[in-house]
């Protein structure tokens, strides 16, 4: 039941590109046990899953990946964009864009020699965004770097005619506008296509449209939406107002969104921060967020020693917040870690209700099941969490599922998971 915290995405060959794109943090989300959107050893229902959170069993296209990954790099999960980039260069999707991505992806691990691979290759097949090697925070780790520097001066030289303009900027606004009317037009139901579209359009500060475009985001994405929440806060807040901002910031937490550094640093929310609201919100983002717990494992995660204060904490928010589906979610993850899997059922049943992750949530009660030996109600949850559309291919092999393995009800999710393997493996082609 949990997606083990020893599985962090394994570095690429590739880097990510913060998209000349606005967006934050969302969604965080993709958790099984766990509901950060960062990347936190405690992961277990969260890094696993964040290929596939949005339940979504078709094969991925180039340009699936390229938006999972630009979600994966605004919320600080690094590691796991720049593998879904990699996914979108393989499909040669706007590979140049994608390579530089990367480059900045490497940049904020610290990681300078990847990050300068990259950025020179990007160059190299044809990215052509001068300004952005001059302004782009996400390569401020560089700028010390003569090696960087050279860049810098060789891309100035060969592109003097490529500073930004009015003209340039325009044009990427219209275009923005473009896809936002097409995807109107044809009464799109991608919510990634419209968080895409939505966040392009608030970084040129488009809010009318952009509020739009993130409100069908929220709407198509439901539970996996929590970046989109998220940019309608920002969206809200630099427009004025206040009310809906607050609002919708608390609910981006209250779903899963895990960033407390963007809500202490953001400058889109700045004008939120002097509400005497803002200040209960950023409270309930540093309790819901269980990366405070994540450290200090040595060996098995199982362990009642270190969960406990989690326990406590979750408990103690609960009894004023009975309504919360991730704190129950959260009371959830560290009492299966604390190896009381009877609490934890109890829990993960309240976050399914309360409509925090049902597809995650009833799979961890399924893995608790499983771990007390429970075989029909173990494979009725299981059942369940994969109806919802909970990915089961990245699970299989899940060391919580072993009670179930020898019975042949077993072997029916063991053909869901292979068949959802092979439509990845023939989309990656």
């Amino acid at each position: 039941m949990t997606i083990s915290m020893k599985r962090l995405a394994s570095l690429v060959a590739i880097s990510f590109i913060s998209l000349p794109v606005y967006s934050h943090p969302d969604e965080s989300n993709a958790q099984r046990k766990t509901d950060q959107s960062k990347d936190t050893p405690v992961q277990t229902a969260s890094l696993r899953n964040s290929r596939d959170e949005d339940g979504r069993k078709e094969a991925h296209d180039g340009q699936y990946w390229f938006s999972r990954a630009y979600e994966l790099h605004q919320a600080d999960r690094y590691i796991e964009a720049i593998e879904a980039f990699s996914h979108s260069i393989s499909l040669r999707y706007r590979q140049a864009t994608c390579m530089y991505n990367v480059a900045c992806g490497y940049s904020l691990l610290n990681d300078k020699d990847n990050a300068l691979f990259w950025l020179e290759r990007s160059l190299a097949v044809g990215f052509d965004r001068a300004d952005l090697l001059k302004n782009d925070s996400d390569l401020d780790p560089l700028r010390s770097d003569p090696r960087f520097q050279a860049i810098v001066q060789k891309v100035s030289l060969t592109k003097k005619e490529d500073k930004p303009g009015k003209d340039k900027t325009v044009s990427r606004h219209e275009e923005a506008i473009n896809d936002f009317d097409q995807l109107r037009r044809s009464s799109s139901e991608d919510g990634y296509e419209w968080y895409r579209v939505g966040s392009r359009l608030l970084k040129f500060r488009d809010f009318d449209r952009a509020t739009l475009a993130l409100t069908q985001a929220v709407e198509q994405l439901g539970y996996r939406g929590t970046s989109a929440m998220y940019n309608l806060a920002c969206n809200y807040a630099l427009k004025g107002d206040r009310s809906l901002g607050l609002e919708w910031l608390e609910k981006a937490i209250n779903a899963g969104f895990d960033g407390n550094d963007k809500l202490k640093d953001d400058p889109d929310i700045a004008s939120l921060r002097g509400e005497a609201r803002f200040k209960h919100i950023q409270e309930l983002g540093r309790v819901l967020s269980l990366s405070q717990f994540t450290s200090g494992f040595n060996g098995s995660q199982y362990s009642k020693e270190h969960w406990g204060p989690a326990v406590k904490v979750y408990e103690t928010f609960l009894r004023n917040e009975p309504n919360n589906g991730r704190g129950w979610f959260n009371l959830g993850y560290a009492l299966h870690y604390s190896s009381e899997h009877v609490r934890a059922v109890e829990a993960f049943e309240h976050a399914a209700q309360f409509g925090y992750r049902p597809p995650t949530s009833m799979y961890n009660v399924a893995c608790a099941y499983s771990m007390m030996g429970n075989r029909d109600d173990a494979f009725q949850w299981l059942e369940k969490s994969v109806d919802a559309g909970f990915d089961i291919g990245g699970y299989i092999e899940d060391e919580d599922l072993n009670n179930l393995r020898s019975d042949p009800r077993f072997k029916r999710f063991q053909k869901i998971a292979d068949d959802e393997q092979k439509g990845k493996h023939k989309s990656d082609k």
